[in-house]
């Protein structure tokens, strides 16, 4: 409803006294339209104040990194496409100066992006920069893999190889790091955050310690190593399957390796095998 000032057409006095102010009965869909419009106006100002906050948060950081105020806030970021990640690292890359580390669990990408990889660690390495790389035990059993750290290892980098590495990254120079994003397949979170590239530098430098040092072919060092990964998970009740992927070896490898290590411990079956390494030591 809504009021209505009953008029003469004609006239600009009211008909009567009492049928100046009167309420009369109209469409719901006129006072709808007008509170469709008064809603509109105030989506707009709130995507406008969503905006400015943005803009202040942007100009925050870098009025905290000027002013020697600390990290900026956007000390991780995310990117989206293999390609813009490359980009990221080759630019942090063509920046460092003096140490870069890298675990890669399953090796470079195939194709162009391996050689793309090849060529910023030789560029690296030219450059005098220090090159620590750990990789799986199952590089050594790879021939193009193999040739690969072959290559690396003569132009003066450091490479080791574990049986699990703890997962994917890279860093450069202490100040910018690169680890897997956890939804995206291509996706990369990039670290700029001081305390959290320290820790993540713990974790490598761990793993690095008790890694072997990469010398060419399997050893027996390397062997005994997967042997006892295998034993864990198989006394973990893990399937061969599942070994393989975590191991970063084929089905076929991997079974193979655990025939080996059965015999070495002198077990006939997976349950005996996993009771013998449950009690900690080998039988052979």
């Amino acid at each position: 409803m809504e009021k209505h000032d009953e008029r003469d057409a004609s006239s600009d006095t009211p008909r009567e006294s009492a049928g100046e102010n009167r309420w009369r009965i109209v469409n719901p869909q006129i006072a709808a339209s007008r509170l469709a419009a008064t809603e509109s106006r105030l989506r707009q100002t709130v995507v406008a104040l969503g905006e400015s906050r943005r803009e202040l948060d942007d100009l925050f950081g870098l009025y905290s990194a000027r002013d020697g105020g600390g990290t900026p806030r956007h000390s991780v970021e995310v990117f989206a496409g293999r390609s813009a990640v490359a980009a990221l690292v080759d630019r942090a890359a063509l920046d460092c100066a003096r140490e870069a580390v890298s675990c890669r669990p399953e090796g470079p990408p195939p194709g162009e992006w391996a050689a793309s990889e090849a060529g910023r660690d030789l560029a690296l390495l030219a450059r005098g920069v220090r090159l620590r790389v750990l990789y799986r035990h199952s590089a050594r059993h790879h021939p193009p893999l193999r040739a690969h750290l072959e290559r690396l290892v003569a132009a003066g980098a450091e490479v080791r190889t574990a049986p699990e590495p703890f997962g994917f990254l890279t860093a450069f120079d202490r100040s910018v790091g690169f680890i897997p994003h956890h939804t995206l397949p291509d996706g990369a979170a990039v670290i700029r955050d001081p305390s959290t590239l320290a820790f993540l530098h713990r974790v490598f430098d761990q793993s690095w310690e008790v890694a072997v040092p990469f010398d060419g072919p399997p050893g027996a060092a390397v062997q005994c190593e997967q042997h006892d990964a295998i034993l864990r998970l198989l006394s973990e009740g893990a399937r061969d399957e599942t070994i393989a992927r975590r191991l970063g070896m084929s089905l076929r490898t991997c079974r193979r390796h655990i025939a080996e290590a059965f015999k070495e411990m002198g077990a006939q079956s997976r349950f005996q095998a996993g009771y013998l390494t449950g009690r900690g030591g080998r039988a052979g």
